[in-house]
């Protein structure tokens, strides 16, 4: 009986060992969807409106995720109190693993701080 308990502590401890491992295992980065798309697995998208000296901007700012280069067509309507404001522009963005340079932003001229903003992407692999 006591080798009985002997073996059963043993497969309780490697069993601990086994789930501590896979918690530990490193998470794959996500991969990029084929063709031009919002690659909403790969990107990070943040907007919102900021002062360039004393002009207002509306920005839109990009992080990829993924470990394949992308390229991103962006598209912005900003609508508010003093008027419209439509434009658009390419934000280029490296790999994940290459830190700062996986970030990227572009901005417009904005008539003032606020209002109604619609923006979207089309992003590629390449």
């Amino acid at each position: 009986m006591p080798n009985a308990r002997y073996v059963m502590a043993a497969a309780l401890m490697l069993g601990g060992c086994f789930s501590a491992a896979a918690q530990n295992a490193p998470e794959k980065p996500p991969v990029a969807d084929k063709g031009t798309t919002a690659q909403g697995n790969c990107i990070d998208e943040n907007d919102g409106y900021v002062m360039k000296g004393k002009r207002p901007a509306f920005v839109i700012q990009l992080d990829n995720k993924c470990e394949q280069r992308i390229v991103c067509r962006v598209f912005a309507n900003v609508a508010n109190a003093k008027g419209n404001a439509l434009g658009h522009g390419i934000i280029r963005l490296a790999p994940k693993s290459q830190g700062a340079k996986a970030k990227g932003a572009w901005s417009m001229p904005v008539k003032m701080i606020g209002g109604s903003s619609q923006s979207a992407r089309e992003c590629r692999a390449i």
